[in-house]
């Protein structure tokens, strides 16, 4: 039974409405992660909000959507905010962690037409740990601590100036920041998830 809904289901995935939505979504989605970055960096605070709809591509339209999400982010920031272009590692890994951690909820609840917020949580905390491992290793190793994100690397100098050892604050300021950031992000998909999944069931 439960295969037949899922064999279903994924026969109807990709009809032509259902590529035109995933097309402009993944796009519209590119330029808000672009804007969230630039929008954290005036306000001045400790997020990066450069992979605030990453989550939520990745849930609505697959893995490869999302995957493309992450890296046209990462390249805007990389042309026209100097961001690191080896930080498109860590928006790949947000992606295939929040594809992973929603295909095993499919696969253990097939008959639920909804992913739990449950899901979206641990996808955004196991983000945050693979986003500090690979981030604070690449931002130390071969940045020097810098992000180019000035908001994270006040935060990681005000740190340095107690601990006095740039790799330990770099993993320090880089965690306590993914975590605030992922927590948002995995907030905020969630939302539109719910949202868009509510303005497919009444147009279906």
């Amino acid at each position: 039974m439960s295969e037949n809904l899922t064999d279903k289901l994924t026969s109807q995935k990709w009809t032509s409405r259902r590529i035109i939505f995933t097309v402009l979504f993944t796009a519209i989605s590119i330029g808000i992660n672009y804007l969230g970055s630039f929008l954290a960096g005036l306000i001045a605070f400790p997020l990066y909000l450069d992979s605030v709809m990453t989550i939520a591509v990745t849930a609505l339209c697959g893995l490869v959507p999302g995957l493309i999400c992450a890296f046209g982010s990462n390249l805007l920031l990389f042309i026209f905010a100097h961001t690191g272009i080896f930080f498109t590692a860590c928006h790949l890994s947000t992606a295939l962690i929040a594809w992973l951690v929603f295909r095993t909820e499919r696969k253990r609840h097939p008959n639920e037409k909804l992913l739990s917020s449950d899901s979206f949580m641990w996808a955004g905390f196991l983000a945050t740990i693979s986003n500090s491992i690979i981030g604070d290793t690449i931002s130390t190793f071969v940045y020097g601590a810098n992000t180019s994100i000035p908001q994270v690397d006040n935060a990681v100098q005000g740190i340095y100036v107690v601990i006095r050892s740039l790799p330990v604050a770099a993993y320090i300021g880089g965690t306590i920041t993914n975590f605030v950031d992922k927590l948002v992000s995995a907030t905020i998909c969630l939302f539109i998830y719910r949202g868009v999944k509510i303005i497919q069931v009444k147009h279906s």
